[in-house]
């Protein structure tokens, strides 16, 4: 019932992040008492989400090669594959004011930073920042499973259109000779 309920929050307050805590138990199917045995109060709730999406991303990302060539696009891949339940970490209103979940995507982020900073002048531009480059991909994420959600995007498709944009960017070829 956990997961269920987990999963059905996120979907709720992805939707409208003032949903209350019976908006969140009527869509799940269960009494709010029930809900309220749980999760006391709707921070508990929201906490609750953002932490199992931040484990969620945990899980996936140490199976992922940081110092392998390709870790950046597996990384990806993989995070496109969790859809709305990391979704909520890049979305929902407040996460940032929290200082344990700020601290754990801060420790989240750093081997990626360290990852994209080791590529920058391969595979990734040296002139802009890393913490560009990482905001740049979680942007892109952002949009492919909002995307994916509107049924504009394939999910199949999605990590491959996050990767270009990250690597190559949008302008056409010798834009750049015209900036």
């Amino acid at each position: 019932m956990s997961v269920h309920l987990l999963q059905t929050a996120t979907s709720v307050l992805l939707k409208d992040p003032t949903a209350s805590l019976g908006d969140v138990a009527r869509a799940a199917g269960v009494g709010r008492t029930t809900l309220h045995k749980r999760f006391p109060t709707r921070t508990d709730l929201v906490r609750a989400v953002a932490n199992e999406a931040l484990d969620l991303i945990h899980s996936v990302a140490s199976q992922v090669d940081f110092d392998g060539e390709d870790g950046l696009e597996d990384l990806i891949t993989r995070l496109v594959a969790l859809g709305p339940r990391v979704e909520f970490l890049l979305r929902f209103p407040g996460l940032e004011r929290d200082e344990e979940l700020a601290a754990r995507i801060r420790e989240m982020d750093r081997p990626v930073l360290d990852m994209i900073t080791r590529l920058q002048g391969t595979k990734l531009r040296r002139d802009l920042p890393a913490w560009w480059i990482l905001q740049t991909a979680y942007a892109g994420l952002f949009n492919a499973w909002e995307a994916i959600s509107d049924g504009r995007l394939a999910p199949l498709d999605a990590p491959r259109f996050v990767l270009t944009t990250v690597f190559e960017g949008v302008g056409s070829a010798g834009s750049a000779d015209r900036a």
